[in-house]
């Protein structure tokens, strides 16, 4: 004959809800009730499940409680890759909202790849999560599924989206751009533009942009550095390989380009070591610039000049926009361009 099982003891394996309703002598469709709607219970039932609980060290399935709610507290976040430092510091800033807000986040990579992108999207889709934050591939490939999932649940894209009629958090690209380009004029340099490749939508084109504006606004003719089309995250050896090309070729010496621009501060540091390759000082025989001021930045030689994001604010703004739409205070577009500061060092 099987002994009873007491109800006192540890269960073996995976915990239950079963588990957790013999512990608290109460129903498992009240333990059910307890995670997704306790209206209703009373307080002593409450206390004797919130103690079974921490005795049995029992955490619920999020995805379980997201199919009965219709809806969970859980965030999706799905970047192209999560070791960019930029991605880095906003995931923080998400998560420690998330936190916050009682929320949890589930985070993926599409690796640049609108397939791993659209698998990712529909993994979210299929967990139910109460709104995805999403940098976008730069291509079309996904729009169809982008603008369906948008009528199901609320999408912020951060930092890049493949359509305007969209919520969106980011940098604003052209005015932060254009005061570095104001920066180097303002030096008496006449600088040409090194853009990053193209893996985003739309801060490429409008840090390119801000930069003509300012070179326009000066007077001064607008120089940028021939470079590959060819999406690539490998942004050092993208602008080492191009800025060598460009300094061999003769035309920057030709225009009298005495500074160059950078898309990003990964960019500059590619094309530093390129000067450095052609026998050019950086800082001295050609002024460098970058955009983001990463953390290595300040310990390069010369130290880089470069314009600091607000990412946290961003990181941030993501997580409120997707608050705003789960507790129904506001569904009107969210968009969101943050600007940021000027940060002068030794290489311009």
């Amino acid at each position: 004959m099987k002994p009873a099982q007491n109800a006192n003891a540890s269960p073996r394996g995976p915990v239950t809800m079963h588990d957790v309703a013999a512990r608290a002598g109460v129903s498992r469709a009240t333990v059910s009730k307890y995670f997704n709607d306790r209206e209703g219970l009373k307080a002593d039932t409450l206390a004797r499940i919130e103690q079974a609980c921490r005795e049995l060290e029992y955490v619920p399935d999020p995805h379980a409680v997201s199919l009965v709610r219709g809806r969970s507290r859980v965030v999706g976040v799905i970047l192209p890759v999560v070791n960019e430092p930029f991605f880095a510091e906003a995931l923080r800033a998400i998560e420690e909202k998330a936190k916050a807000l009682g929320m949890d986040v589930i985070i993926q990579c599409s690796y640049n790849d609108p397939a791993e992108e659209a698998a990712a999207l529909m993994t979210m889709r299929s967990m139910k999560v109460a709104g995805v934050i999403l940098t976008a591939v730069a291509s079309q490939a996904n729009l169809a599924l982008l603008r369906r999932l948008e009528q199901e649940m609320r999408i912020v894209y951060m930092d890049s989206y493949v359509h305007e009629d969209c919520n969106y958090v980011m940098n604003d690209n052209r005015q932060s751009m254009a005061m570095l380009t104001r920066y180097l004029l303002g030096r008496g340099h006449k600088p040409a533009y090194l853009g990053a490749p193209p893996v985003a939508h739309p801060s490429p084109g409008e840090r390119l942009a801000g930069y003509l504006e300012a070179m326009a606004e000066a007077g001064v003719q607008a120089h940028v550095v021939p470079a590959s089309t060819q999406p690539s995250w490998d942004f050092e050896a993208y602008a080492f390989r191009h800025v060598l090309d460009w300094l061999a070729s003769g035309a920057g010496k030709r225009a009298g380009i005495t500074a160059l621009a950078c898309g990003t501060d990964r960019l500059a540091i590619g094309a530093m070591s390129a000067c450095r390759r052609f026998g050019l000082e950086p800082g001295k025989d050609l002024a460098i610039v970058g955009h983001d001021d990463l953390p290595i930045s300040a310990y390069l030689y010369p130290p880089l000049t470069t314009f600091r994001q607000d990412v946290a604010a961003i990181g941030v703004a993501a997580m409120e926009c997707l608050q705003a739409q789960l507790d129904g205070t506001d569904a009107t577009p969210y968009r969101k361009r943050f600007t940021g500061g000027l940060v002068p060092r030794d290489s311009a």
